[in-house]
């Protein structure tokens, strides 16, 4: 597999050290200079995997598209573009997966959070509430995994309307989000009532998982044409 990185940053540089023997990086774009002086290695490879900035990723997907070039996308804090470039996706027939998280533990992590909130949504003592706690240079606030876990939860409690970011009011539920030095990914849900608390975590560890789940993801795309959310097809990879 001949793979374009769209975005040479820490995820970037996390996925070339985990590359499997069987793939290779055969061009990074890491600048808007790139894609005119990389035009031709761009059209030799198979698949991209865009991990970049809010600002950037709807233009770096569009690009791709353009090429021809099944694309791959980790890239949070752009959800108002999001269901615009699915649309496009779709348009052009194109082959796209997005994920606000590749960790197969983080995505495990949504399908329990789903099914948990679908089980209390009759037992109208519990509230819920969510803290994602990250490293300081995260750009997103809240995190893309934290709003994908509310989003999830909403669905199944009737009681839940929306959520707010650091603060709580009737109807929606709170997500904190904290900034620390040297943290990879902390999210923990809490449903809590007067008599008890129930609470699931998810803690990663480094970024190998996310690099893992990209690369397999993209592997995944190329027999697998079609426009995709990772969280409903990483139980088939």
């Amino acid at each position: 597999m001949k793979l374009a990185l769209v975005g040479y940053g820490k995820m970037g540089k996390e996925i070339e050290r985990n590359l499997p023997e069987n793939c290779k990086i055969s061009v990074i774009i890491d600048n808007p200079e790139d894609w005119e002086n990389k035009e031709s290695l761009l059209k030799t490879v198979d698949v991209a995997i865009e991990f970049s900035t809010p600002s950037a990723a709807f233009d770096n997907c569009k690009r791709c598209v353009e090429l021809g070039i099944p694309v791959v996308s980790g890239t949070t804090g752009w959800n108002e573009q999001i269901d615009k470039f699915l649309q496009y996706s779709f348009a052009q027939s194109a082959s796209f997966i997005h994920g606000s998280n590749f960790s197969i533990g983080a995505n495990l992590f949504f399908s329990v959070n789903q099914y948990f909130a679908k089980l209390i949504n009759s037992q109208e003592q519990y509230n819920v509430s969510i803290k994602e706690t990250h490293h300081t240079a995260k750009l997103d606030k809240p995190s893309g995994t934290a709003v994908t876990v509310t989003n999830l939860i909403i669905e199944e409690l009737e009681r839940k309307d929306g959520w707010l970011l650091d603060q709580n009011a009737p109807g929606k539920i709170p997500v904190y989000a904290l900034r620390e030095e040297n943290v990879t990914g902390i999210h923990e849900v809490c449903y809590s009532s007067e008599e008890d608390e129930i609470t699931i975590a998810h803690q990663a560890r480094n970024r190998k998982g996310f690099a893992l789940g990209a690369i397999k993801a993209a592997q995944w795309l190329l027999q697998n044409p079609g426009v995709y959310n990772f969280k409903d097809i990483f139980h088939l990879i």
